[in-house]
């Protein structure tokens, strides 16, 4: 109700003290009682306080008061007459310094009657809005299974409510809608959206912030509404939060396509055909983050993406694009996520631009990148393919000169490992590691020095290359990276 519904009625013969008449069109959430000299703990925002005015001693103890109230956010407060014959001036002054609106109960009009009034009419308030939103309710569901958009649904809204509004993810994409913000003002929306423990949200600039689903949980993934307004009314916050729970809906159903879409994709290896230039991307989380949440946020986030998963469960997604652009675009986004990560990680990788001759080449590059992220620090890292260094280069070759060129030199060793399993690989491996030291690639494998000498001179013998030479040990070490299903 108003604070001018207050006022309006006749059997309660409540006046107004201060206030212009304006603000007799400020919403009043509920009615409080308190006669305590710091009412903070009892009164609530958006209330009515009524106060008998015991905890008055001082013109100091009316400022002091009021200046609590207002801190708390209050509608009005109501003053009754009963202790003193009428409001004391001071309390008045410190009313207008503080620009609270100040009503007055005449004495033979009990607290209990004006709040049992105002609940009443709340009462009747609540139901009406409850059937109001109930059949706005079927009327957006009724229109979503004709096949209309929750875009059209939500410009509706927004126009016939006179605001501003948009869907957006956690990432800060945009579902639906026509509000356009800035990256700024999505890094500062998202950020407050992700962290805060209490909706509806008000941020500075006239923006209200509504979850849609799940609420105050699982917010890695989830959308909310943003409306901007000059001024937002109870109304408005009720018709958004009601259009928010028919969004759910049909996100559940977006999302069962998603699903049915990827059982489809997940039959095929990912695909770069049809385009002269994509980029491959690579990502894999670490902690409670589910396969199919980081499929559904990269497609979020790389607009009109289809994401496969590899044998390892990392999601590969081929992009339209350069590498800097989808870098740019990718740190960004899964950038906000990190307020709400916690003990979550996302480990994503660029891959080299290619063409439809050797896509293979790009998702080894970008897993070889998502591979080097687990090394930064803090929850989300986005790295892109190094090709200035040996590894890089690599990586990018095809599978079988990769394959013919470790066999040509490690073929040997190889079967030499699977008849007598002497662990050549292993040694040569931790040997390398270890910057040719024969002593910490002993400790490392935890046998004795001479075993590591032995070894190493097998494989010298199998593979026709001296370790001592810098030439042959860097052959040796690429022809070892090359044995690995991806370069990493």
């Amino acid at each position: 109700m108003l604070l001018r519904d207050v006022v309006d009625a006749p059997e309660l013969g409540i006046r107004v003290l201060h206030g212009a008449e304006e603000v007799l069109n400020r919403p009043v959430l509920r009615a409080c009682t308190t006669d305590m000299p710091d009412p903070t703990r009892y009164v609530s925002a958006g209330s009515l306080v009524f106060t008998g005015l015991v905890w008055r001693r001082s013109a100091e103890d009316s400022d002091l008061f009021v200046k609590r109230l207002v801190g708390a956010g209050v509608a009005a407060m109501a003053a009754g007459e009963a202790l003193y014959g009428r409001v004391p001036d001071d309390v008045i002054d410190a009313c207008v310094r503080h620009r609270l609106p100040l009503l007055v109960v005449p004495d033979d009009v009990p607290f209990s009657r004006v709040i049992e009034y105002m609940t009443g009419q709340m009462a009747g308030a609540r139901m009406d809005r409850l059937q109001t939103g109930l059949a706005r309710q079927r009327q957006w569901l009724a229109a979503v299974a004709d096949g209309r958009s929750v875009d059209e649904l939500l410009e509706g809204l927004a126009q016939q409510l006179g605001v501003e509004a948009s869907l957006i993810t956690s990432t800060g994409v945009t579902v639906a809608g026509g509000l356009e913000l800035d990256e700024p003002a999505l890094d500062r929306v998202t950020a407050a959206a992700l962290t805060t423990d209490r909706f509806p949200l008000r941020l500075p600039g006239g923006i209200t912030v509504l979850p849609v689903g799940r609420g105050l949980t699982d917010r890695i993934d989830a959308w909310f509404l943003v409306i901007r307004h000059e001024e937002i009314v109870s109304e408005c916050v009720d018709a958004f939060s009601e259009f928010a729970a028919v969004v759910a809906l049909d996100r559940v159903r977006r999302d069962e396509r998603r699903r049915v879409a990827w059982e489809i994709t997940d039959r095929t290896p990912a695909t770069f055909a049809g385009t002269n230039s994509r980029v491959a991307v690579v990502a894999a989380a670490e902690g409670r983050i589910p396969a199919a949440v980081l499929r559904g946020l990269l497609e979020d986030v790389l607009d009109g993406a289809i994401t496969s998963l590899d044998s390892t469960g990392r999601v590969v997604v081929p992009v339209a694009g350069t590498e800097a652009e989808v870098t740019r675009t990718l740190r960004r986004r899964l950038g906000r996520l990190v307020p709400t990560l916690r003990d979550d990680r996302l480990f994503v990788g660029v891959g080299g631009e290619c063409n439809d001759g050797d896509p293979a080449g790009a998702v080894r590059a970008a897993a070889s990148a998502c591979a080097a992220a687990h090394n930064d620090p803090g929850p989300v890292s986005v790295r892109r393919a190094e090709l200035d260094s040996a590894l890089g280069l690599l990586s990018t070759l095809p599978d079988e000169l990769r394959r013919a060129y470790a066999d040509r030199l490690l073929g040997d060793v190889v079967e030499h490992d699977r008849r007598t399993d002497a662990g050549l690989l292993a040694t040569l491996e931790a040997f390398l590691d270890c910057d040719g030291s024969w002593r910490r690639a002993a400790e490392q494998l935890h046998v004795h020095l001479n075993t590591v000498r032995y070894r190493i001179g097998r494989v010298e013998a199998l593979t026709g290359r001296s370790l001592s030479r810098t030439g042959d040990r860097f052959d040796l070490y690429l022809a070892l990276r090359s044995l690995d299903p991806i370069v990493v």
